[in-house]
């Protein structure tokens, strides 16, 4: 029997960007990992910042394990550690293989509203993990339902209620 898991794990970029610099290592990871992932089923989602990769994938159980065993392998990273690891009911990132988000100017402003000054995932606790990756499934909405295309009630649920299906789908309530 196959089980669907959400597995987040972040890493050290063994490049070292100039301050706000994203990694030279992107693009060909974001190749690699759309074509890699697709076969396997695996989904998530990618941020870069301050010299770390911070990834959610999604999939059964099997193909995410394997994939994150191919991940370590990689030598454009080291010191790679799960952050969280649990069964997952649905996808959060269910449209996209592995996307990128380049939000490095509003991951900063939620940092600071947690008290963090800078993105050092090694740090975070498991509610701001989860709370990331929220922000990051709220991106990809937005990026599907862009203003105007939609009713307003649609394209933008309540935010309660978002929270709400966000938090039960994480198993937080």
């Amino acid at each position: 029997m196959s089980h669907l898991i959400r597995l987040v794990y972040a890493s050290r970029s063994v490049n070292s960007p100039e301050s706000g610099a994203v990694d030279p290592a992107i693009g060909s990871i974001l190749s690699q990992s759309r074509r890699n992932n697709q076969k396997a089923a695996v989904g998530g989602v990618l941020f870069f910042g301050d010299g770390y990769f911070f990834q959610c994938l999604e999939g059964e159980e099997s193909a995410v394990t394997a994939t994150y065993a191919r991940i370590l392998k990689d030598k454009r990273h080291h010191d790679a550690r799960v952050l969280s690891k649990q069964p997952a009911d649905s996808r959060l990132f269910s449209d996209w293989s592995m996307k990128f988000v380049p939000a490095a100017d509003d991951v900063q402003r939620l940092l600071q509203q947690h008290g963090y000054q800078r993105f050092t995932p090694f740090s975070f606790s498991g509610a701001f993990v989860n709370e990331l990756l929220t922000y990051f499934r709220q991106a990809q909405l937005a990026q599907y339902n862009p203003a105007g295309s939609a009713p307003a009630a649609k394209a933008r649920p309540a935010r309660r209620s978002f929270w709400q299906r966000l938090a039960a789908g994480l198993k937080f309530s």
